[in-house]
């Protein structure tokens, strides 16, 4: 998956909108189903991340491991 920002994106970040509606739908998910979309939520993230962001994750989590 070859997924590249918008030039006028670049190094900004991303945002994502979401309605009340569509927190609603959320809020009616079973355990299940939000457990599933987390996952498929986390590939998605790491498809799209650099190999330095990957490493500045990994890096991160460790950091916060330690920390408790």
């Amino acid at each position: 998956m070859a997924v590249k920002p918008k030039i006028e994106n670049a190094n900004i970040g991303f945002h994502y909108t979401v309605t009340d509606e569509q927190i609603k739908a959320h809020q009616q998910k079973s355990v299940e189903e939000i457990l599933e979309w987390i996952e498929e939520t986390s590939k998605f993230i790491y498809e799209i991340q650099t190999p330095e962001e990957r490493l500045r994750t990994k890096l991160a989590k460790q950091f916060n491991n330690n920390a408790t």
